[in-house]
């Protein structure tokens, strides 16, 4: 059960990765309940973002899916964000999603150094 990863999920990682934002992030990786599989992942922060395109995540069972494994993480001390976006990601939307993400993470303008971790 591994999803296919989209193109505005690599042009975000490398958003984020530019930026600084991967150190001690994990992509694409299981976590064992209702198996769900966050896009992006800071576990030491115990936080999720999800990138969900809306041609998926408009439909009346994906919502209730998406709703359902939010509550199960915020249940389990995970804080979420979901993004929703049309695809194709566009410059533009990229950067409003990294003004999103930076907010979630609670980032300074200013780039913070550490490593980074490659898509699978």
């Amino acid at each position: 059960m591994h999803p296919k990863v989209s193109k505005a999920e690599i042009d975000l990682f490398k958003a984020l990765s530019a930026q600084g934002l991967t150190g001690g992030m994990v992509t694409q990786q299981p976590i064992i309940l209702k198996s769900t599989i966050p896009d992006f992942c800071w576990m030491e922060k115990r936080k999720i973002v999800y990138l969900d395109g809306n041609p998926v995540h408009k439909k009346d069972k994906q919502l209730e899916h998406d709703e359902e494994i939010d509550d199960l993480l915020t249940k389990q001390g995970w804080e979420v964000l979901r993004i929703k976006y049309d695809p194709p990601l566009t410059e533009k939307g990229l950067v409003k999603i990294m003004a999103q993400v930076k907010e979630f993470l609670n980032v300074d303008e200013e780039p913070i150094e550490c490593g980074s971790m490659p898509l699978p």
